[in-house]
This record gives structure tokens, C-alpha cells and sequence, in this order.
């Protein structure tokens, strides 16, 4: 598109050179956009004119008229959607006359758009924007013409999505209370909730036109189906593990559904017949192994599917997320993990007709690190991507998959949305602010500037401190050359959300072996002792190696810190007080306290039968001598023990022998396959059996197939043992509202237990087994330009810069 411009420019230009400063008059009416294969009018008006007038059209897609007498009005049509630069020049005797303007080809929209899950939505009849506060509990609502809070309004635990249901109510979807608060929109207050399966991590919702409303529960693996006026709970079919973005199609037939964290091999995309939630198609996004790594591109497995977005004519979907180098490592392909070649982002695109991913089409982000949410103009023709660990927005030609600008400026953006006025509202998660933009120029093709019109602040009274937020803002942040030489890499890389991204990375170029990525949530920091599965950091800030030299960050620390004594060691002088980024870092890593409940507990979070007879069993066996206190774990005691896992595989600790491994916390286990410290297990069965041939990771050879099944399912259900909270409404904190379905009495159990991979676990047992309970609790409430030269060098000028322009971003860093 870029070269066809140019092109045309230089024809122009050609006769514009021999134009005398006076010329007749030339203007266009230029049309709106067009519908694919459907025939354009376009219409030029010519005044002033010196003897007969010919008029030559450019229509951009390589096809042109002849010169001819009269032609101030023709007919084209195009075969392609697309942005094409059309060009029309007049010439009489006086001599030549031009304009030039990019006119929109688009596909046919579906009759009711498709819905994606998010945390910002636009509700056009009120002209509110509304936005999801996940670590502030709260929700905010935005006057989208004035730009103006109108409220911030208190909900429930970990808000992650918001959608506007048929009756005009605003439903919030909350990941840690499973619950959905209703919001009445006159009252601007919270009117009911219900609660959803119990653990179930429910992380977005949509609307289907039957009354029906679909969520998708990530802890159980399962979409439900909901009454959309009652919220009654009517069906939950398990699809696969870990299952986050949901999107409904626009002919309300489907679902598409991603799986957030990849089996091995590729990445998962699920498309479930909405009528019966039965499994139509699994869309593979298959591991690349053969592009060759590079500095603009490489290999990898997809990963970190954060979501799913329909385009308007329901034709393709695309995927945001990350690949992870899975093929590269000393002992893999001999060639070490580099800052640009271990994890690299992706969007894959996907054919929805077909059930299949279009390879060729699959973007890989130069320089930019976890792109997380994706919307459309309602046209189709532009993409906005989400880039969260490059606190940035870019514009997409969804056409021909080609990088048109970006914005700057949010921490952190999770989503956007098109407003009024052709604004685009964005949703800095770690900013607490939503900025907008305007994005008319882009739209309308005239230009690809934005202009930034608004910033609005969210978030009233923040709950975390200030450290911890800076702590969260810098460990998701790989646009921070401190973090990261090219911007790829940061801790939420691996650990978004304080999870973990189910790979075994082979880390021999690091002086250790192959190591399973461990989940952060629950461990305090070092409240749980040494990191890692060779204990190799005593401090958080020991992370300042790897951002130095696995990252190729400059660093948080000065060199000269970073370099007296043996502060350069990960065990040696320490480093904590010498960095207030490093140390803002381990506040935040340290504040992730909670891990998520176990889905395969009883709907009133006491332990199930079978758990209660597996805790005999580890009782029995002495598991609980390492796995040991109410973090199942010894090691704050330093030690490192060899339960018969150790493989040539496992390598090395800091460069040196490996005697033994770090006992890992079992608080979440259910939610963290692979197993063991090279992930060799991929289910906890085969912890206990192939993986423990001689039984020094327990004796477990005389146990029966059924206290097997027993001690598994305690294993699963070993969590902080928190009672379900009780929820009030928050406009009413003394007590109205009830407990709402599954928050029944707290568990008289003592003892923590946890669950499992969420969903049906590859051990067979099912976490929607224990049931639920979906109760509904609601209370009442309320001028004639020149033809000269210069006009040519201008136009050839802008055309050029353009093309530099773009030229520029998309290789990454010009933005």
C-alpha cells in the first residue's frame, strides 16, 4: 500500500511540475466507505476551466482511467476491502489539477456485532464507559462525551470483567469471589449478586440475544451457561484447563474460548456450540520450530492466550498472547536462551470459517512484550492491540496485517474500546487511569495521528501502597531498558499475574538445567525461604542478574553497587535498601499472599471424603516432614533434598553440583502442572508412581489404586483453607444481601488443602464433581490551493515521511 502511494505521488508530481501557478479548480466529494464488491461512485466538480477538460482517475488497486473529456463522474469497484489511495487529476489548457484522498472497502458487518469478555465497556445509550478496577474492588464510571467520573462505585474481590446485560443492568464479573455483582445504572450502586461455581475463577462474560449469558470459568475449565434476567446457573460443560478469553460470534451460534496456559506442542482455541456448550472444533496454534531465530523474529510455542476477538464480519478471530522458545537451550539446539529469542509476543489470526489458524498471518511484535486484548473499529478495518508489557496501543490495518501507529502512555493497558466522537478509550491496569484518544484521523484514513484528549483517573483511594504499585507497574514492564534491552522480556513475562506459564525451560546457560516455572502467588516473597528449585536466591532482589544478563537490562542497581564484594553473586552480599526499584519489586512479589482456592474442594470449601482420607495417607507416609507447617514446605529451613528426580537433565546449581532440590510448597499444586523440578510429571499420580520408582519421594508402592485416587485428590485440594467470604451488598456493608449460593458456613477443617489444574485434571478427577451452588440475592432500590511544484514536494514529501514512519515502527522502537 505504502509503494502504490508513492507511485501515484510521482505520477502526480510529473504533472504538477509543468502546472502554472493559476489553474482551474478541481474539488472531490469524497464517498463514504464502501461495501466489498459493490460498485463506488466517485465524483470530482471542476471549475475555472480554460478550454476542454480531461480527467484521469487513480483508484489505488492498480487500476486506472484514461484521460478523458468529462469524466467528472465514475463508477469502480473494488474487489478487496482494503484503504486505497484514489487520485484524481484535471487538465484544460491552463494545465493541471489534482486531488487525492483514501477511501475505506470494508466486508459486510454481521447483523449484531460479537461481544468479547473485558474490563472496559461502552455503553452507548447512557454514553458512560465503564471499567473493571481488579486490585481496588471497585468499578468506575466514566462520562464518555464530558470525560468526567461520574462514580467509582465498591463491588467485590478481584473484578476482571464488566458487561451490560439486557435489562440494562451492569454485570461484574469477580475472579477471586466467583460472583457477579449487579449494578443498577440509575442508582449508580450495587442492587444484587450471585455467586458462580465455588473456586471457579470466572473471568469474563457475554450476552447472548436468546437470554442466555456465557462465562468462562478458568479454575474448573468450564463455560457455563446463566439466565442473563435471573443469573440462575442453567448448564457448565468442561471444555479444557485453564480456559480465559471468551467471545460470542455475531451470529449467536458460537463461542470461542481460549486456553490461557498451553499444553505442550501448541496453543489451544475452542469453539463450543452455544445452544448446547458441546465442543464443535479445537483450533490449534501449532509450536513454531522453524523460523530462524533473529533480532525481528523466532521460534516459539503459543502461550499466555489472554483473550479472543471477533472481527465484525465474524470472518476471523484474532489472539493475542505470547511464544515461548520451547526449542532453544544448550540441551536442546545448543544455542543459548538470548533477550530477543525466549519469549517473543504473538497474535495469531484465525480463519473462523475454516476452524483453523492462518499461519502466514501470524504476527510476532518486534520489541514489545505480552500484547493482551484486541478490538476493532466497527468497520473491521483497523485492530487495536492491548500491549501491556509495553505500556502501549497499536493500530493495526487488519487488511494487510501491517503496523499503522501507536500511543503511549498508559502503565499497563489491558483494553480498549471505541467511544463517541471516534475516541478510543484505553484501560492502564497499573496506571489506574483510562486515557482517550482521538483517533479520527486513522479512521477516516486521512492521517495516522492520534491525539491524546483525556486522562481520568480511576481509582479514588488506592489500596495498595505505594511501593507495592510501583513494585507491580516495573515487574510487568519491559519497555524499561533497565528491565530489558529490546523490551521483551519482564517478571510478568512468566509470572502474570504471579502464576506461572506451564514450560520447562532449559536454563544450563545459567550454570542450573532444566526448571519448571513456579508460581508466585502464595509464596510471600521469601516468606516460603530460598527461590527457586535449587535454592539458588536468598532475596528478590537477587533478580537482578537475570534482568542484567538474561534481560540485557542496563539494571536497577549502579554498576558500582551492582559490582563491590560478591553483591554480584545471587547468595552473596545482599542487596535489598541499595535499589528502590529492586526493592519496590520484592514488595510486590511479596504481597501476593493468597492463592486461589481449590475448585475440587466442597461447595462450602471443607475438604471432600476423599481428601479427608488422602490427608490420612500423607499423614501416614511422612510427607509432611518436608512438606511440612502451614506453607507445606521446609524450605525456610534451607535444606535440599534428593527424592530420586535427579536426571543429568536437572543440571546444576549456580554452576556447581546440585545435591538435592528445594522442597516446593503443595499450597496450589492443583493449579501448577507439570510436576517436579523439571517437569517430568505431568500429572501428580505421576509424582507419586513413575516418577517415584524407588519410593524416596514417599513409599507409595503398597498403596491401593483407590488410597491413590485418595491422596490425590488431597493433594488437590490442599489451599489456605479460607472459608468462602460471606458477601454484603457494599452499599449496605451491614448486612443486606445475604451469602448468595455457595458461601455458606466457614469450614470447620484446620487444616489448609488444595486443589488441582484447573478443570478436569489429567488425573481424572473433575472439579465441577464437588458441585455448586447459584443463588440470586437482591435488595430494592431506587480555501482555491496553487498547482505548482510545491504542492508536489509537499505531497511526495508527507508520502515519504509516511512511509519512513511506518517503515520505523514496524520494526519496533519508533513509536
Amino acid at each position: 500500500m505504502i509503494h502504490r502511494r508513492i507511485a501515484a505521488a510521482a505520477v502526480l508530481a510529473a504533472h504538477l511540475f509543468c502546472a502554472p501557478a493559476f489553474a482551474l479548480e478541481l474539488s472531490v466529494a469524497e464517498p463514504t466507505p464502501t461495501l466489498v464488491g459493490t460498485s463506488t461512485r466517485f465524483e470530482a466538480k471542476v471549475t475555472d476551466v480554460s478550454g476542454a477538460v480531461e480527467i484521469r482517475w487513480t483508484f489505488g488497486d492498480g487500476e486506472a482511467t484514461e484521460f478523458t473529456e468529462g469524466a467528472t463522474a465514475v463508477t469502480h469497484t473494488y474487489a478487496a476491502p482494503g484503504h486505497y489511495s484514489v487520485i484524481v487529476v484535471a487538465r484544460d489548457d491552463s494545465g493541471f489539477q489534482s486531488r487525492s484522498f483514501v477511501h475505506t472497502v470494508h466486508t459486510q458487518p454481521t447483523a449484531r456485532p460479537p461481544q468479547s469478555a473485558s474490563p472496559l465497556a461502552y455503553l452507548p445509550e447512557r454514553s458512560y464507559v465503564v471499567t473493571a478496577n481488579t486490585d481496588n474492588d471497585t468499578v468506575t464510571v466514566v462520562d464518555a462525551g464530558a470525560l468526567e467520573t461520574v462514580a467509582e462505585i465498591p463491588v467485590f474481590d478481584e473484578p476482571v470483567a464488566v458487561a451490560l446485560a439486557p435489562d440494562g443492568k451492569l454485570w461484574v464479573v469477580h475472579r477471586a469471589d466467583y460472583a457477579v455483582a449487579i449494578v443498577d445504572l440509575d442508582t449508580l450502586k450495587v442492587t444484587g449478586f450471585f455467586r458462580l461455581p465455588y473456586a471457579s475463577q470466572p473471568m469474563g462474560i457475554v450476552f447472548g440475544a436468546s437470554g442466555d449469558a456465557y462465562a468462562a470459568l478458568m479454575a474448573t475449565g468450564e463455560v457455563a451457561r446463566l439466565d442473563a434476567a435471573t443469573g440462575e446457573l442453567r448448564e457448565r460443560r468442561f471444555v479444557a484447563p485453564w480456559l480465559r478469553g471468551i467471545s460470542l460470534s455475531g451470529d449467536q451460534e458460537h463461542l470461542w474460548l481460549t486456553r490461557f496456559v498451553s499444553p505442550e506442542g501448541r496453543g489451544e482455541v475452542y469453539q463450543v456450540d452455544a445452544a448446547t456448550l458441546d465442543v464443535v472444533a479445537r483450533v490449534d496454534l501449532l509450536e513454531d520450530t522453524t523460523t530462524e531465530d533473529s533480532s525481528v523474529q523466532g521460534r516459539g510455542l503459543p502461550n499466555y492466550l489472554f483473550s479472543v476477538a471477533i472481527s465484525p464480519d465474524g470472518k476471523e478471530a484474532w489472539v493475542p498472547g505470547k511464544k515461548d522458545n520451547m526449542a532453544r537451550g544448550l540441551q536442546r539446539d545448543g544455542l543459548p536462551l538470548t533477550q530477543d529469542n525466549t519469549v517473543r509476543p504473538l497474535i495469531a489470526i484465525l480463519d473462523l470459517d475454516a476452524r483453523e489458524e492462518l499461519p502466514e498471518w501470524r504476527i510476532d511484535l518486534d520489541d514489545r512484550n505480552l500484547p493482551r486484548h484486541v478490538s476493532f473499529s466497527p468497520l473491521g478495518d483497523y485492530a487495536f492491540v492491548s500491549i501491556y508489557g509495553s505500556d502501549m496501543v497499536e493500530v493495526w490495518d487488519s487488511h494487510t496485517k501491517n503496523l499503522v501507529t501507536g500511543m503511549r502512555g498508559s502503565k499497563g493497558p489491558v483494553a480498549t474500546i471505541l467511544g463517541p466522537e471516534e475516541r478510543l478509550f484505553v484501560l492502564g491496569d497499573s496506571s489506574r487511569d483510562l486515557l482517550v484518544y482521538d483517533v479520527s484521523g486513522v479512521l477516516s484514513g486521512a492521517d495516522h495521528t492520534t491525539r491524546l484528549v483525556g486522562e481520568i483517573d480511576l481509582v479514588a483511594n488506592e489500596k495498595l501502597s505505594a511501593e507495592v504499585l510501583y513494585g507491580k507497574q516495573l515487574f510487568g514492564n519491559a519497555d524499561d531498558p533497565r528491565m530489558a534491552r529490546e523490551g521483551y522480556l519482564s517478571c510478568a513475562s512468566c509470572h502474570v499475574d504471579g502464576l506461572d506459564d506451564g514450560r520447562v525451560w532449559d536454563f544450563f546457560d545459567r550454570g542450573e538445567g532444566f526448571r519448571n516455572t513456579t508460581a508466585l502467588v502464595g509464596r510471600r516473597g521469601m516468606g516460603h525461604g530460598r527461590v527457586h528449585w535449587s535454592g539458588n536466591f536468598d532475596e528478590i532482589q537477587d533478580f537482578e542478574g537475570d534482568i542484567r544478563h538474561a534481560q540485557g537490562g542496563l539494571g536497577f542497581m549502579t554498576n558500582e553497587d551492582y559490582e563491590s564484594g560478591t553483591r554480584s553473586s545471587s547468595l552473596g552480599d545482599p542487596k535489598a535498601g541499595l535499589s528502590p526499584e529492586l526493592d519496590a519489586i520484592a514488595a510486590y512479589v511479596a504481597s501476593l499472599e493468597t492463592i486461589p482456592r481449590s475448585p475440587y474442594r466442597n461447595p462450602d470449601g471443607t475438604l471432600t471424603d476423599d481428601a479427608v482420607a488422602g490427608r490420612e495417607i500423607f499423614l501416614r507416609l511422612g510427607c509432611d516432614s518436608c512438606h511440612a507447617g502451614d506453607d507445606f514446605t521446609d524450605s525456610a529451613e534451607g535444606l535440599l533434598h534428593d527424592v530420586g528426580t535427579l536426571t543429568p537433565l536437572s543440571g546444576s546449581r549456580l554452576g556447581d553440583e546440585l545435591p538435592g532440590i528445594d522442597t516446593p510448597t503443595l499450597l496450589g499444586v492443583w493449579q501448577t502442572a507439570p510436576y517436579l523440578h523439571d517437569g517430568s510429571a505431568p500429572t501428580l499420580r505421576d509424582v507419586l508412581t513413575t516418577r517415584n520408582p524407588e519410593g524416596k519421594h514417599g513409599d507409595t508402592s503398597d498403596l491401593t489404586e483407590e488410597e491413590l485416587d485418595q491422596l490425590v485428590a488431597y493433594l488437590l485440594q490442599i489451599d489456605q483453607g479460607l472459608p468462602p467470604t460471606e458477601l454484603v451488598l457494599p452499599s449496605d456493608p451491614g448486612g443486606a444481601g445475604g451469602a448468595g449460593g455457595a458461601d455458606g458456613a466457614p469450614s470447620d477443617d484446620p487444616d489448609p488443602s488444595d486443589p488441582g489444574d484447573p478443570g478436569a485434571h489429567p488425573d481424572g478427577n473433575s472439579a465441577s464433581a464437588a458441585g455448586c451452588g447459584c443463588d440470586l440475592a437482591r435488595s430494592s432500590g431506587p480555501a482555491r490551493s496553487g498547482a505548482g511544484w510545491w504542492c508536489a514536494l509537499l505531497l511526495l514529501g508527507g508520502l515519504a515521511r509516511r512511509s519512513a514512519a511506518r517503515a520505523r515502527a514496524e520494526t519496533g522502537r519508533a513509536l
